[in-house]
């Protein structure tokens, strides 16, 4: 969300806009972001989730945003977190399971 908000508000998007949805799906909760702020270049879209990678200046970003989500997500939660360039944007999808199973 906060990537999101950081690309939107350089101030060259018409419309800025982020679309937060949530539902259930095969027993998952699912948890997606959107926005229209151009998407992901290809050539680094596979590594936004490693430790340390940024596409922002040093003094903006540490890069370990998009990497503690995703351990959170997928060792704490058992769940799973994927990206795509979607309709002139970035797409989040978050899934994790039933919380009934973290009740212990």
């Amino acid at each position: 969300l906060k990537n999101s908000e950081d690309i939107l508000t350089e101030g060259s998007v018409e419309n800025a806009t982020i679309w937060i949805k949530s539902y259930e799906k095969d027993g998952k909760f699912v948890f997606e972001i959107r926005d229209n702020g151009g998407g992901i270049k290809e050539d680094v879209i596979d590594k936004i989730f490693d430790p340390y990678f940024s596409t922002k200046t040093k003094k903006d970003g540490t890069g370990l945003g998009l990497y503690m989500s995703k351990t959170i997500i997928e060792e704490h939660c058992k769940g799973k977190i994927e990206v795509c360039n979607f309709e002139g944007g970035a797409l989040f999808k978050s899934k994790i399971s039933d919380l009934a199973e973290f009740d212990d």
